[in-house]
Order: C-alpha cells, then structure tokens, then sequence
C-alpha cells in the first residue's frame, strides 16, 4: 500500500496528548501507512510519529484517501 499523504505533522504537545490518548477535539487523526483516520483517543495501535496525519475534518482526511477507522469509526457520526 502506498503512503497517503496531505494534512499537516504533528508538533511536540499534540504528539504526547495522542499518544497519552487525550488528543484534541476537533482533530482528525490519521496514519499515512495504513489509510485510516481516527478520532481522538481511538483505543487503536498508536502508530509510528512519522505516519501521523492532522486534519480539521474527517472530509479533508477522506479527500485524501483516508477511511474512517472500524474501531472508533474515524470521528464520523454514526
């Protein structure tokens, strides 16, 4: 699978609060090497800091090519 790409890195403090699960509201996480985009403190895998995606909406993540996670359900509304 190709890497995605688009969004923007994290910095220092978003990375630790993802990490620790309280990432932050109104982010969008996804994960270039799998294509998945997560809410905030999805119980998911925490990926390598390098495939970390942010976006401000699941539509901008999934306008790149990212799907919603089966876990968390990527922050959509179900």
């Amino acid at each position: 699978m190709a890497r995605l790409g688009g969004g923007r890195a994290a910095d220092e403090a978003e990375w630790v609060a993802f990490a620790a699960r309280r990432g932050g509201e109104g982010l969008i996480y996804a994960v270039a090497s799998t294509g998945i985009h997560c809410r905030a403190g999805c119980p998911a895998r925490t990926p390598l800091r390098e495939n970390l995606r942010l976006f401000g909406t699941v539509q901008e993540a999934e306008s790149c090519g990212f799907r919603a996670c089966k876990r968390c359900g990527g922050g959509v509304e179900r």
